[in-house]
């Protein structure tokens, strides 16, 4: 009982969550632009501190937006110890397995992945991971992000066969939840990573399944699918198989002008790939 008070204190009510995102809302109208934004949350940060001291849970919810913001627009470097005086507070005052202590460590792993910190990375995802497992089951959304971004880690630190292991886990149980969309962004984000890291054998087979899977379910000409499509042609113009990078290329190049116009920019970017290959298929 004796710590009752301090969670009550610093526990913000319930209602406070939707509220921030209106009030985040008008700001971002109001304020015309992203670094203005961050000025506004600037000067409240600086209320809050001094209104009711770096320990009270508005003004830790204050700091956080702000980091928010920050990474919103890339400045991951401005967000870092912002993120972390998050955490530290939080663990202070709700314990190291509180849920809004694992959320502010999940949201500090994603400011440090933006900086190419994956190891820093590693332990905080871990933890949260292990958490959610524990309280939530393996098949919680909240788990599978933590499982999906566990994996992103393992890839970047070089780990692939691993990462890869843990994004399948990750899909096929966001397929059994039902979430097809989800599953869809997790295998992009994949096959993204993969490519990334050169390891083209891998993302070609990612994409290939891709490409196949949302053309049975969304269609030839979803923007999703032609998406997909986009990175197979280049998957396969970096592996050097030019002639079937052409045949997806063209085959991009149709269904872009087919759903967007000849002029649409999706179009004229399809066209300079497919250029772009056969300017590599011609001889020297």
């Amino acid at each position: 009982m004796a710590d009752r008070p301090g969670r009550r204190w610093f526990t913000p009510p319930r209602w406070t969550g939707a509220f921030t995102d209106y009030v985040d809302r008008r700001v971002d109208r109001v304020a015309g632009s992203p670094e203005r934004a961050i000025e506004i949350t600037d000067g409240w940060v600086a209320t809050a501190r001094r209104r009711y001291g770096p320990d009270s849970w508005k003004t830790v919810n204050t700091v956080e937006a702000a980091a928010k913001r920050r990474d919103e627009i890339g400045d991951h470097a401005g967000a870092l110890g912002l993120r972390r005086d998050v955490v530290a507070k939080r663990r202070e005052h709700l314990g190291p397995d509180d849920r809004q202590t694992l959320s502010a460590e999940y949201a500090l792993a994603g400011t440090l992945l933006g900086l190419d910190r994956p190891a820093e990375a590693r332990p905080l995802v871990e933890h949260v991971l292990g958490r959610y497992m524990a309280d939530l089951g393996p098949d919680d959304q909240a788990t599978l992000a933590a499982l999906e971004r566990s994996a992103r880690i393992q890839l970047e630190l070089g780990e692939t066969a691993e990462g890869i292991l843990k994004y399948r886990r990750a899909i096929t149980a966001m397929r059994a939840r039902g979430d097809e969309d989800r599953a869809q962004r997790a295998t992009i984000n994949l096959g993204r990573l993969l490519l990334a890291r050169g390891d083209f054998g891998d993302a070609l087979g990612v994409f290939r399944e891709l490409v196949d899977v949302q053309g049975r379910t969304l269609g030839t000409d979803d923007p999703a699918t032609l998406a997909s499509l986009r990175d197979l042609a280049l998957t396969l113009a970096r592996m050097g198989r030019l002639l079937e990078a052409k045949v997806v290329a063209e085959n991009l190049v149709a269904g872009t002008t087919r759903v967007q116009g000849s002029d649409h920019g999706s179009a004229a970017d399809a066209r300079r790939l497919l250029d772009r290959i056969e300017a590599s298929l011609q001889p020297e």
